[in-house]
């Protein structure tokens, strides 16, 4: 019996043995390749390793995995008996991308004992030349833009600033520019009112802010009226963050000006179901010496609005800015933001914040 047993065990043990020795073994011809300088415009670059099995049992490639996005690969599927060739087809996406690159390839075989083995692709990607969809992406009919948004982005509003944006006609005809609905606070003008085919022009834009009154992140949108036979009208997108400009107060005006406090400026109303629709006050106060003035009050949802019963305060005089959070429509956590914009020069900007959970 005893012997018996041995014997099973023995022949366990040597089949065991047998088997790990009949592993494939993977052998690459190189594991790194230099594409050297490519052209952007290829789109793709491509380059097969070839490897093959020296092992003595069938080799299979259980995994391919890139460094990047920007790497595919495709390789032999099916098992590769002792001796026998394989690849791996490596291609490397050059779109977008102009600049030198050194990539990773770590294949996965069937083998315990080396079951990795990493692979490179590098080169230099040369930029392609910029034609006029690159130069003028955004088109408009047969008008191409650089941008048909044009941001001040922050801004004073005792400030004028000047900016420009680049125009294109890709029409077989003169294009008229002319501006409409051009608020007092911007100056609008081409350098031409008749652009001809394939030629650019400038669209110039003066900001006033003193003669926005408004603040914050504001809008503008500017009508163009041309004779374009595939869209006429196009709009100019015009935005500014607009601040006051606190600059020019004396430690007297600064003693004097008015300061505004919050109880609190975040509200959480832990969780409530869906559909419910959430009221806060937030309650502030003047602590200062001259009037508050709540100038701007600024959502970031239209889900969310407010109330306010009136914009100044004198000293000591207290208020409340109700919010109303309808969560019609929505599920999960939620954070909603106030943007209060007031004349006090320490805290000219505050954001109130409701949060909670909807389930």
């Amino acid at each position: 019996m005893y012997f018996t047993k041995s014997i099973t065990l023995i022949i366990s043990i040597l089949i065991s043995f047998s088997s790990f020795a009949q592993l494939g073994e993977i052998k690459f011809k190189k594991t790194t390749h230099d594409f050297g300088k490519i052209k952007e415009e290829i789109k793709h670059a491509t380059y097969e390793f070839v490897f093959t099995n020296t092992g003595k049992g069938d080799l299979k490639i259980l995994k391919v995995r890139t460094s990047c996005g920007c790497t595919a690969s495709e390789y032999t599927k099916s098992p590769i008996a002792p001796g026998k060739k394989g690849i791996i087809k490596v291609t490397y996406s050059t779109i977008n991308r102009p600049a030198a690159f050194r990539k990773s390839i770590t294949v996965t075989i069937n083998n315990p004992d080396k079951p990795h083995t990493v692979l490179f692709i590098k080169g230099f990607v040369i930029p392609r030349e910029k034609n006029n969809s690159d130069k003028f992406p955004t088109a408009v009919g047969n008008l191409r833009f650089t941008s048909n948004h044009l941001a001040f982005n922050e801004m004073k509003n005792t400030e004028i600033r000047t900016d420009s944006l680049r125009i294109f006609n890709t029409w077989g005809h003169p294009m008229d520019i002319s501006f409409e609905q051009v608020p007092r606070h911007l100056t609008v003008r081409c350098t031409t009112d008749k652009l001809k085919q394939n030629e650019t022009a400038y669209i110039i834009v003066t900001y006033d802010g003193s003669k926005k009154n408004e603040y914050g992140l504001v809008y503008d949108r500017i009508a163009i009226r041309t004779n374009d036979a595939t869209q006429p009208m196009k709009i100019l997108n015009i935005s500014a963050r607009l601040s006051q400009d606190f600059s020019k107060l004396s430690k007297k005006d600064l003693y004097r000006a008015p300061k505004i406090v919050f109880l609190n400026t975040t509200f959480d109303f832990d969780t409530v179901r869906a559909g419910t629709v959430v009221t806060y006050g937030f309650n502030f106060s003047n602590e200062g010496k001259r009037d508050l003035e709540i100038l701007s009050v600024k959502t970031s949802c239209g889900c969310t609005t407010t109330k306010l019963d009136v914009k100044t305060y004198r000293r000591g005089k207290s208020g409340t800015i109700t919010a109303v959070f309808n969560t019609r429509g929505r599920k999960g956590r939620q954070h909603k933001t106030i943007t209060i914009i007031t004349n006090d020069p320490k805290n000219p900007q505050i954001v109130l914040t409701i949060k909670g959970v909807l389930k």
